[in-house]
């Protein structure tokens, strides 16, 4: 182990190149990306999270501009099934934290006790998967744990339980019972087409469908195709850059964030981009 060689990073990354045309797909995201965070931290120094609804938007715009710089990196490294992960990440983080936002008392005490109904659960599922396997002290461990939140999760199981039309209690399938598409709907057209646009199609890499792989060929050494790859970023720029719009479009809302000068350059930009590098062509 001790000569095991250690990857380069930094020489892995700068050995991957790109067509110019590219490289304005990934200079106009990164600044979008850039421009997000300085906007943050600007807004960081005031903001107080002094009520569950506003302890989410923290903890979960932090995420989301984890995510940001997520996506740019993993274009940055030709890795687009992951980075078209993320946008689907960001995306549903996006109608999660506007579903949220719309009662947002209630709905964040929901949000928040769930996690005794999520640890009480992770706990049973490491006791089945290595109840046979793990050494017995690690599973006592385990035991203790689940067995010191028990009590949190039985006084919550009865709020996160319905009864079915059969008459049979059943659990909540996540925090409020309904799913991405669901609450997206409740969140209003703009939501719901956001969701039909990009979730579904971003999900298609995440399931590894057929139409996610049909291009796969072209990032091989052997059978690479710059066109294919200018097409592949540009796609996953446009899509982020969508759903991107919709969540400072929240930020100004709810947060008073000033992003509304890059919200309107950003649709003309990508429009000019793609009339010069697509137009004409058939990809």
């Amino acid at each position: 182990m001790e000569d095991m060689p250690r990857i380069d990073i930094c020489e892995t990354i700068r050995l991957i190149d790109f067509p110019v045309e590219a490289w304005e797909w990934l200079d106009l995201f990164g600044n979008v990306v850039g421009i997000t965070q300085r906007e943050a931290m600007y807004q960081e120094r005031t903001f107080l999270a002094d009520t569950p609804f506003k302890k989410i938007l923290l903890c979960a715009i932090n995420k989301d501009l984890s995510t940001l710089n997520t996506i740019y990196i993993l274009l940055r490294c030709e890795l687009i099934h992951q980075a078209s992960s993320h946008v689907r990440l960001l995306c549903e983080s996006l109608i999660s934290l506007k579903y949220i936002s719309l009662e947002s008392e209630s709905r964040s005490a929901l949000f928040w006790g769930y996690a005794d109904i999520e640890a009480y659960d992770i706990a049973s599922s490491l006791l089945e998967w290595e109840g046979s396997t793990a050494n017995l002290k690690h599973v006592e461990g385990v035991k203790a744990l689940r067995e010191s939140i028990s009590g949190k999760y039985k006084s919550a199981k009865g709020t996160y339980s319905f009864v079915d039309k059969k008459g049979r209690e059943k659990p909540f399938s996540n925090w409020c019972n309904k799913s991405v598409f669901v609450q997206a709907r409740d969140c209003g057209p703009s939501f719901q087409r956001l969701y039909e646009l990009v979730y579904r199609q971003m999900s298609s890499y995440i399931h590894g469908t057929a139409w996610s792989l049909r291009r796969q060929v072209s990032y091989s050494r052997d059978h690479y195709l710059p066109d294919v790859i200018l097409n592949d970023i540009a796609a996953i720029v446009r899509t982020a850059s969508a759903v991107w719009m919709e969540w400072a479009n929240f930020c100004m809302d709810i947060l008073n964030w000033r992003l509304s000068d890059t919200i309107m350059e950003l649709p003309a930009m990508i429009e000019e981009m793609e009339e010069r590098h697509f137009t004409g062509k058939n990809l």
